[in-house]
């Protein structure tokens, strides 16, 4: 099982439904049981959990890095998609050290760090950082630290304009919930907008559904 397969599932019920990203977790039930096939047959002894963890945490990442990349480009707009770990790379080319240099929080006599980021939005024609996105499967999964970078990023007059988004199925329910926790109330007041990726989600100020993002990105242009 590999992000091939993932991508393969997800282009399955794409052709079915244009809002295939609302399916995810069951895209993601689907490919747990491929994935454990797979170890079983690798190595019976492996701890299946654990395993599935890590992979679904990265490849869920790689799925809306995929997604959100053709939404953009279908759009037309004159945007690039990058994931963070690319800036974080000693070695990068003249574009991304452009956008690496647009987007640094500066630290004071500690230095210059690139945000957490799970994907990076930048323009094609001068570099200039539009938004980072945080991809976790629940808002437990570090949503006071996408908080905390937010703040970071607004001190700064060069990277104040940059949105701080965030994408998740919600596998928890917290953000279709009634109730408010911590938490939510973090991704509604604090960051710029969550991105509910489930079929049951009431879209209001700050909670929208996937497609709204070309219109988000838009607006920063």
């Amino acid at each position: 099982m590999d992000f091939e397969d993932q991508k393969s599932l997800y282009h399955k019920r794409y052709s079915e439904n244009p809002r295939a990203y609302e399916e995810i977790s069951d895209i993601l039930t689907e490919a747990r049981e491929m994935f454990d096939a797979d170890k079983m047959a690798e190595n019976p002894g492996t701890d299946l959990g654990q395993a599935w963890r890590a992979w679904k945490g990265k490849n869920f990442e790689r799925l809306v890095h995929y997604i959100v990349s053709n939404m953009i480009e279908n759009s037309g707009l004159p945007l690039k998609v990058v994931s963070g770990s690319a800036l974080e790379r000693k070695r990068i080319d003249n574009e991304l050290g452009k956008v690496k240099r647009n987007v640094l929080v500066d630290f004071g006599v500690h230095g210059y760090f690139v945000p957490d980021a799970d994907i990076v939005v930048y323009s094609l024609s001068d570099g200039r950082v539009i938004a980072i996105i945080s991809c976790k499967i629940t808002l437990r999964e570090r949503i006071a630290h996408s908080g905390f970078w937010k703040l970071r990023l607004r001190e700064d007059c060069n990277t104040r304009h940059i949105r701080v988004l965030f994408v998740t199925p919600d596998e928890d329910g917290t953000l279709v919930s009634e109730k408010t926790n911590k938490s939510k109330a973090i991704a509604l007041s604090e960051l710029d907008g969550a991105y509910v990726l489930r079929g049951d989600m009431v879209q209001q100020p700050g909670l929208m559904a996937l497609d709204s993002i070309v219109e988000e990105l838009r607006k920063c242009l």
